[in-house]
């Protein structure tokens, strides 16, 4: 025997059917619209309409920008949406030459590539060869020094282009020759010595002293310079507030060496 239904029972179970038919219905027409607009939104990123239209590189003199932005897919014609900036400029930082890079992506398919090049102050013959290091100490490439180019003559342990010297004496002499004007910088040499830094710039001895106030000390021989020094005089400049110069004198008889004295210059 059948127990009849309450009519309200069996109108309310259906109506709770059809309230999660509903449901069901928009969830799966949601999730089919999804993944209609995922594959739309993916063709278009993946369309000519998204790609890279232009590249642009900033900066650039001896880095190798370009080839390292073609090592990593940026090129015209790719998908804008492969370019991952962060990862270009690890590898770019990764070059020598290259001090600072900062890569920017503009929609739809613009690709900036902006680098600060070290500034390449001198050479430095080491246990391996010659290298060009930066005035940040830093080797940036290696080979043989022109004729008039400027070098550090010291004492370092063997390195390869990328790397940093570690002795903050040699460093502080690159810094030096970086400061100087071209025309000065011309066969100028640092030389680590017992009693400090001492160069040979223009032709004249010029007495560093200690790394410090390199700037100062460099702007003050430059200024010294355009004025006018003696030939073959002495410039010392370890207090670059209170430089002095030695003008050479004749020769002392049976000696064989000079009578310069330090004259201050004010």
């Amino acid at each position: 025997m059948k127990t009849a239904v309450d009519p309200r029972i069996n109108a309310r179970r259906t109506q709770v059917r059809e309230t999660w038919a509903r449901r069901r219905l928009r969830w799966i027409v949601g999730l089919v619209g999804l993944v209609i607009g995922g594959g739309i939104g993916f063709a278009l990123l993946q369309s000519p309409w998204l790609a890279v239209r232009e590249v642009r590189v900033f900066g650039a003199v001896n880095a190798p920008v370009a080839g390292i932005l073609a090592d990593h897919g940026v090129a015209e014609g790719v998908p804008t949406i492969s370019v991952r900036p962060s990862a270009i400029e690890e590898a770019l930082e990764r070059d020598p030459w290259v001090a600072i890079a900062e890569v920017r992506v503009t929609w739809p398919g613009t690709v900036e590539a902006t680098v600060i090049e070290r500034i390449p102050a001198g050479w430095i013959e080491t246990s391996t060869g010659w290298l060009l290091v930066s005035a940040d100490g830093v080797a940036v490439a290696a080979g043989t020094p022109a004729a008039g180019e400027p070098v550090v003559e010291a004492v370092v342990g063997p390195i390869a282009p990328g790397q940093a010297i570690d002795d903050s004496d040699v460093v502080a002499a690159f810094e030096f020759l970086a400061l100087l004007p071209p025309e000065f910088a011309v066969g100028a040499a640092v030389r680590t010595t017992a009693m400090g830094l001492e160069a040979t710039v223009a032709d004249h001895r010029v007495l560093l002293g200690n790394r410090r106030d390199m700037e100062a000390k460099a702007a003050t021989l430059t200024a010294m310079l355009d004025e006018g020094v003696t030939a073959g005089a002495t410039v010392n400049i370890v207090s670059p507030l209170r430089p002095a110069i030695a003008n050479p004198r004749p020769l002392v008889e049976g000696t064989g060496e000079d009578a310069s004295s330090f004259d201050d210059s004010g």
